[in-house]
């Protein structure tokens, strides 16, 4: 299932087509890769009636199998393989994510083996092209088995996890040290020492020398993961409940070094409260952190959050 396959909004946004989904008679699309044969038949060795280029829009009219008949602008019809093509609905999904995950700090990796590049969390989504071994990407997401990754021309994809390794940042060179002249240490004055008007105070350390403050956006390579400790349901919103309407929440967290919970973001919100019922019981939940080489690390991590309609 896709990562952020959007339920129907309190604004009235529509729900999207989940990604690896039938394409619906009638739905508008657009072509995903950069060049894709339009064909006669409903195979792979059909004759070709036109190549359409990327963005170029289609109307379904059927689905055969692994191919979907469209219908072309100019009035040309023809059938287009699975994965070259994505629904309004996936489109829209996936402006969603992206919005979604902006702000997200990216880790520098590389491609070591080539692979597809798609456009959404599936294995069978929509393709974007592929990538190479050594290309480099930036992780920005994880999901499952695959990692959301920014390229140069489109700001979040998805490639197979297996695919990629994090690239460690460089080592500081250490500075040469230079003999410094003799200073003699000006006189204290009364309050040397405060820290926020607090006599005789000290300066808190900052982080090791090389850790980041930022959290990770995947769990680095080697890293332990956070293990849940506690965990708080949520209330489930009484008029949901009353109606018989369940949904499920996505949020994207920051399990902090102590294991708390810092940042919450929602990706997927669920209707009639849902999202905010769903984000109090999170903000409650403790981890034991994740751990990178014996030291605990603050990572993202994804988080599924199901209200389960009642039984009638």
């Amino acid at each position: 299932m896709a990562l952020l396959a959007a339920a129907l909004s309190a604004c009235g946004g529509r729900a999207p087509v989940p990604a690896g989904s039938a394409p619906r008679d009638g739905a508008s699309g657009f072509v995903s890769l950069s060049r894709v044969p339009l064909r006669e038949e409903p195979k792979a060795t059909g004759a070709i009636v036109t190549m359409l280029p990327r963005g170029a829009e289609v109307k379904v009219e059927s689905v055969d199998g692994p191919f979907t008949r469209v219908l072309a602008k100019g009035g040309r019809a023809g059938w287009l393989e699975a994965g070259t093509f994505e629904s309004q609905g996936e489109q829209e999904a996936r402006e969603r994510r992206t919005k979604a995950v902006a702000g997200f700090p990216a880790i520098p990796g590389r491609i070591v083996s080539p692979c597809p590049v798609y456009l959404a969390p599936d294995f069978g989504a929509a393709r974007w092209g592929e990538l190479e071994d050594g290309d480099p990407v930036e992780v920005v997401l994880a999901e499952h088995d695959f990692l959301g990754v920014r390229l140069l021309g489109i700001p979040l994809a998805f490639v197979p996890a297996h695919a990629v390794r994090y690239v460690p940042p460089p080592t500081p060179t250490p500075a040469v040290p230079v003999p410094a002249q003799a200073v003699l240490p000006e006189p204290a004055s009364p309050d040397a020492g405060a820290v926020a008007g607090i006599p005789g105070g000290t300066v808190a350390p900052g982080p090791p020398e090389g850790e980041s403050p930022e959290p990770y956006a995947a769990l680095p390579f080697g890293a332990e993961p956070p293990v849940l400790k506690t965990r708080v349901e949520p209330q489930y919103p009484a008029a949901a409940r009353k109606a018989g309407i369940g949904g499920e929440v996505v949020l994207q967290v920051v399990v902090e070094r102590d294991g708390t919970i810092g940042g919450v973001f929602a990706v997927q919100e669920g209707p009639m409260g849902m999202t905010a019922a769903a984000t109090d019981a999170v903000r409650r939940w403790t981890y034991t952190p994740a751990r990178l080489d014996g030291r605990p690390i603050a990572v993202f991590k994804t988080v599924r959050v199901r209200f389960p309609p009642a039984a009638p």
